[in-house]
């Protein structure tokens, strides 16, 4: 069996690229950052394209430098997922680190074809349970206003409302976070 290894972590890819239907989950592998930029990019076009602010519209393209470097930046105690149907990446979420306690659940992106069949949130599960086995005790997120059936489904998993953390930001994004670890703070 094939293993990938996370900071310490020897996770089976099989555990990950189970079949859910006709597609899988795996952690984003050399080559993925065209897809995934992709399919960010077309998600983010098809919610935002028409917003009245023009910093809104563009916001994703000075935010991607992470998936162009996806594999680097998602290496220590951090993971990058891609959800695979029909030889294409359907879906992405990642954790990134904060500090030793806390991380951030990014990039959960699924193409509009795939909505509702469970992949965002076999993506974010999978991606929980990275977080608890790394140590982390808190998840955190945000996500923009305009994304409630996003929302839905972070507060389904448990995640709730807290204070925004970027000043300013609940103009734009709800804040959400959960408690994942035995120690709480």
């Amino acid at each position: 069996m094939i293993a990938a290894s996370f900071e310490g972590l020897d996770t089976p890819v099989a555990d990950f690229a189970r079949p859910r239907s006709n597609w899988t989950i795996r952690p984003f592998q050399h080559g993925d950052a065209p897809g995934a930029r992709r399919l960010i990019e077309t998600v983010w076009h098809e919610h935002f394209d028409r917003h009245p602010d023009r910093f809104v519209r563009n916001f994703i393209y000075s935010r991607l430098s992470d998936v162009d470097n996806a594999e680097t930046v998602y290496s220590d105690q951090a993971l990058f997922l891609c959800a695979i149907g029909e030889a294409e990446i359907i879906g992405t979420g990642a954790i990134r680190p904060l500090d030793n306690r806390e991380c951030e659940l990014a990039r959960m992106f699924v193409a509009s074809p795939y909505r509702g069949r469970g992949v965002g949130r076999a993506i974010a599960d999978e991606l929980i349970k990275f977080a608890l086995s790394a140590g982390y005790d808190q998840v955190r997120l945000s996500s923009n206003n305009a994304l409630a059936a996003s929302h839905r489904l972070y507060e389904s998993m448990g995640f709730q409302s807290t204070p925004p953390w970027d000043p300013g930001g609940e103009a734009d994004s709800r804040y959400y976070a959960l408690r994942i670890g035995r120690r709480m703070r």
